[in-house]
């Protein structure tokens, strides 16, 4: 056996106890739950359970929340997270401080944090105190179309911090030449950012959209713990759809909707990736 061989068998052997576990987790119960889809107790009905399902207004109203929060909370997470790391890039000595302080939303429980933005976003909470200072009349959080709005912040304030960490990171591997000679070709500070920085950061910022899509499923987890199963209209998820079919124990419906929901991300990330791939600007 060459010793490259022996290089790949004994790779192979140390990745093989993940794949396993990825297996077993994660490739056999998606296996088992497109079977699933495709019957109704015993009986064999293929496309029926995923035809019904966009015939069910609840449905609909489901996939449209989780559409409209994806396409408005995670560019906004987005800006905002390379807007504070730019600035504080600018700012080396107090960069080690900030990248510590904006971790704490994601390392505080859960529960810590909805008890706080339960006061927050009460009727009778912090803002709408200051609303009421002001002359504004209260405003329904929980029963809204404000909701939406709530969650987004919320989802933005909590992983931002996290967000900024690996835009930061990007950044400074940015090569410094690269600044000078823009610099002595005339170059403003805004076409700094836009001809060099955001290029050059490109496969950062494929990651950090990765990471983002991964965090946005999980405010499911706030949704939940603010609301209960059943939210207003205005933020009823698609999780929240799947979580009542589990409690329902509808698990034809529950599998059909779990399977459109792994497409729905599936297809947002082929789509980023091509345009990835396409505009590899780095090179």
């Amino acid at each position: 056996m060459t010793r490259k061989r022996k290089d790949y068998l004994t790779a192979f052997l140390f990745v093989l106890p993940s794949l396993i576990g990825i297996a077993i987790f994660y490739v056999v119960p998606y296996i088992i739950c497109i079977i699933k889809s495709l019957y109704i107790g015993q009986e064999f009905v293929g496309l029926i359970n995923y035809i019904q399902l966009f015939s069910n207004n609840t449905f609909i109203l489901a996939l449209k929340n989780t559409v409209i929060f994806t396409v408005v909370a995670i560019p906004l997470l987005m800006i905002i997270s390379f807007l504070i790391a730019l600035f504080l890039n600018s700012f080396k000595k107090i960069l080690s401080f900030f990248r510590s302080a904006f971790l704490i939303p994601v390392v505080v429980p859960v529960a810590s944090l909805i008890c706080v933005w339960q006061v927050v976003f009460d009727d009778y909470g912090a803002i709408n105190g200051l609303l009421n200072t002001l002359g504004i009349d209260t405003v329904e959080f929980f029963s809204s179309e404000f909701s939406m709005g709530m969650i987004i912040f919320i989802y933005v304030w909590k992983y931002c911090g996290f967000c900024v960490i690996l835009f930061t990171a990007g950044l400074a591997n940015v090569p410094k030449s690269l600044y000078e000679g823009a610099k002595l070709d005339g170059a403003n500070s805004f076409q700094l950012v836009t001809k060099v920085t955001i290029p050059m950061i490109t496969p950062t910022t494929f990651f950090v959209f990765l990471i983002e899509i991964i965090y946005s499923f999980k405010i499911f987890r706030e949704v939940f713990a603010l609301f209960g199963n059943y939210p207003n209209e205005h933020i009823y998820f698609l999780q929240n759809f799947i979580n009542n079919n589990y409690y329902n124990l509808n698990y034809p419906r529950l599998s059909s909707a779990s399977i459109i929901l792994s497409v729905f991300i599936i297809i947002i990330l082929l789509v980023f990736f091509i345009f990835e791939r396409k505009h590899s600007f780095s090179e």
